[in-house]
């Protein structure tokens, strides 16, 4: 049986299990970030869909695609695995089943982590996967699992499924914005994406920097980061805190 294929650690993270998919491909609620690289080439394309009054900035997911073909093609393994599953499913309304038991046992391959991030790259790309998801969850009561979304909707219908260990925030800057005004009481982590630490403290939010706040109760900040497009307002935020000698992007270091 082919198995899922994780990372343990990355710039900004180590000491977790880390599953990423296609950025922009398996992201059908992106907004603002909204960026592909071409399966076979890497070639970027730039998509963004206006959306509430989010910064418009490009994924730092879909970049390293672009600059890593086997970054590139695992996560593209990934997508293929999955949606095999939920393609020939003989009850395609209890995929996640089996998609579940696929996540379990390729994890089982890597060393224990007490924390798995989903999505260093790509969301939940349709409902019964991040139902798998939780299924594997409630399965594993002893490790934490966290993900960023915009997925809102798949979120809600969810909401009463979501295990104690399961743990998501709400990114700011997609499609389904508005879920976060109408249904205040399903999302109280919220991640915007800013271009300066002086804006982060003018919406009074602190900034995270290692996931932490991902297990916390109130919305919070990150630092635009990455390679964007030339002259872009994101692009030029990120010169400034380097002329300023200030936060440009994680590092091993």
């Amino acid at each position: 049986m082919e198995t899922l294929k994780f990372s343990t650690q990355n710039a900004k993270l180590d000491k977790r299990l880390i599953f990423s998919l296609p950025a922009g491909y398996t992201c059908p609620r992106a907004g603002v970030c909204r960026t592909f690289a071409d399966k076979d080439t890497g070639k970027i394309n730039d998509n963004p869909v206006g959306c509430s009054d989010s910064h418009k900035y490009r994924c730092f997911a879909a970049m390293a695609e672009a600059r890593f073909p086997a970054v590139r093609k695992s996560r593209w393994h990934n997508q293929w695995l999955i949606r095999e599953i939920r393609d020939t499913a003989v009850d395609t309304t209890k995929a996640d089943i089996g998609i579940a038991e696929l996540i379990s046992k390729s994890m089982d391959k890597y060393p224990y982590r007490d924390i798995i991030r989903i999505h260093e790259s790509g969301d939940f790309w349709f409902e019964l996967y991040m139902k798998a998801w939780m299924n594997v969850a409630k399965e594993r009561p002893q490790q934490k699992f966290y993900a960023y979304t915009k997925c809102l909707d798949t979120w809600y219908h969810l909401r009463n499924y979501i295990p104690d260990n399961f743990y998501l925030t709400a990114s700011y800057g997609g499609q389904l914005d508005n879920y976060l005004i109408k249904f205040p009481e399903v999302y109280k982590r919220i991640a915007y994406v800013v271009y300066t630490e002086e804006e982060a403290e003018k919406l009074g939010l602190e900034i995270d920097h290692d996931d932490s706040h991902c297990f916390g109760d109130k919305p919070f900040a990150l630092l635009v980061h990455g390679s964007q497009e030339s002259e872009s307002e994101a692009a030029k935020a990120i010169a400034q805190r380097r002329k300023e000698r200030g936060f440009t992007g994680y590092g091993r270091k």
